[in-house]
């Protein structure tokens, strides 16, 4: 089962209806995959529509793939973050620093991947945890998100990844 490694980033509103992750957030999928939301990363900060009742980190990663139709995953291991000091804890939050480029990588999905990735986000999240009924129905949801479709404006940028505001399009 997956689960999320780091606390939910603390964000700020630079627009109606958009925020930035202060943090960044990790999440590992059961395979052990490692997925990022970035720092500085503008989200709707929306697990479903115009609600953010349930934990927001789903979204983050959700928005990421359906706004670049790709995830940066990291080339590390749970252990290997902690070991390098990539992952640690700051007062009573597990955090992230900056994963140097190098154990970056930017992986194509498709939208059917990227709305099931959202549904085992949602299974995982601890804060608060999500009910099974919400799973389903916002695993649903998603799949009627016609955004999907329209052209995608940007690819990943693994140099530019955490400075500010290169990637202010939210989906």
């Amino acid at each position: 089962m997956g689960k999320f490694l780091t606390s939910a980033s603390r964000i700020e509103q630079v627009g109606n209806r958009k925020y930035k992750l202060l943090d960044n957030e990790l999440y590992k999928d059961d395979d052990g995959s490692i997925y990022l939301a970035w720092q500085n990363y503008v989200t709707d900060n929306f697990t479903w529509i115009n609600s953010n009742g349930y934990d927001t980190r789903c979204a983050h990663i959700h928005d990421v793939g359906c706004q670049f139709h790709s995830v940066v995953r990291i080339k590390l291991t749970e252990e290997k973050l902690k070991a390098l000091r990539y992952l640690c804890v700051k007062g009573n939050k597990i955090i992230c620093k900056n994963i140097s480029e190098k154990f970056l990588e930017v992986v194509p999905v498709t939208g059917n991947w990227i709305n099931n990735l959202f549904y085992r986000m949602l299974r995982d999240a601890d804060t608060p945890p999500t009910p099974k009924v919400i799973q389903y129905l916002y695993r649903a949801g998603v799949s009627l998100n016609f955004k999907w479709f329209l052209p995608n404006k940007k690819d990943i940028d693994l140099t530019q990844l955490y400075n500010k505001s290169w990637d202010e399009e939210v989906v």
